[in-house]
């Protein structure tokens, strides 16, 4: 007799027509890391290049990490209508980019000295400046890297891009395919606005506005927005019944990846 099939996701009356299963979810985690792990030794015994002084945990901890989980969603209806140069973002529990050793090209609106300043003011966190290797305005991106040589050698110094989030649907006409073929280094974007006004739902002057639009944002404002930028996922929204979401790595804990999963 077969075994008894539990579903991963569970009908409900009220909200989201469907929930997932929490149990089924970690189950599911679990099976496919076990999968990921058994594959990776077959492939390694097989190329020889498996080094047999190397403990498990070692080897998990340092080749795992950089093979993505990725949940693949399928709707009934397109997601959306039209293709957005702007991708969605998901708040995970368990950052993505969390390494100390990555680096970040900050890329700005203009003026990019005003930014160059606000990550080298004291009240910036040092653990995190240590980590943004370059900032860049976007007219030195239209000047310096409009050819395709200059675009590679900027894809290359930097583990990862995050761009001011007005300036976001610009940087494909001036990155081009080297940054937008794959989703590996694409920019993700970033408030780096100050916050808006509040009025008590009143209507804000247009004067005050404006002048809260031209407004720099304060450092430990930034910081905080780098850090959410990096901790979330990215969903590329496009006229489609099929997305895939980058949610975890193969060397996380089951719960971990579990735990992203039911965010995404």
């Amino acid at each position: 007799m077969a075994p008894k099939s539990t579903p991963l996701t569970t009908k409900v009356e009220s909200g989201s027509p469907y929930q997932l299963n929490s149990a089924q979810t970690l189950k599911a985690s679990k099976a496919l890391i076990k999968h990921i792990k058994k594959a990776e030794k077959g492939s390694a015994e097989k190329s020889g290049k498996r080094d047999l002084l190397a403990g498990d945990d070692e080897e998990d901890s340092d080749d795992l990490d950089q093979i993505p989980i990725w949940l693949n969603i399928t709707t009934k209806k397109h997601i959306v209508d039209t293709k957005r140069l702007k991708p969605g973002k998901v708040a995970l529990p368990h950052s993505l980019n969390s390494s100390p050793t990555t680096t970040i090209c900050l890329i700005t609106a203009d003026p990019q000295r005003a930014y160059k300043d606000i990550v080298a003011s004291p009240a910036f966190p040092a653990e995190l400046r240590s980590r943004i290797t370059r900032v860049i305005g976007l007219k030195k991106i239209k000047a310096k890297y409009h050819q395709y040589e200059a675009q590679r050698q900027l894809f290359a110094e930097h583990d990862f891009f995050l761009a001011d989030d007005r300036i976001i649907t610009q940087l494909p006409k001036n990155l081009g395919k080297t940054f937008y073929k794959t989703t590996t280094k694409r920019p993700i974007p970033v408030n780096m606005q100050a916050s808006a006004p509040r009025a008590e739902g009143k209507r804000v002057p247009k004067a005050q506005r404006e002048s809260a639009e031209k407004a720099l944002i304060e450092p430990k404002s930034l910081a905080k927005e780098v850090e959410k930028a990096l901790s979330g996922a990215l969903v590329a929204l496009s006229p489609s019944t099929q997305t895939s979401v980058r949610v975890a790595a193969a060397g996380w804990k089951a719960e971990d990846v579990a735990d992203n999963v039911e965010a995404a």
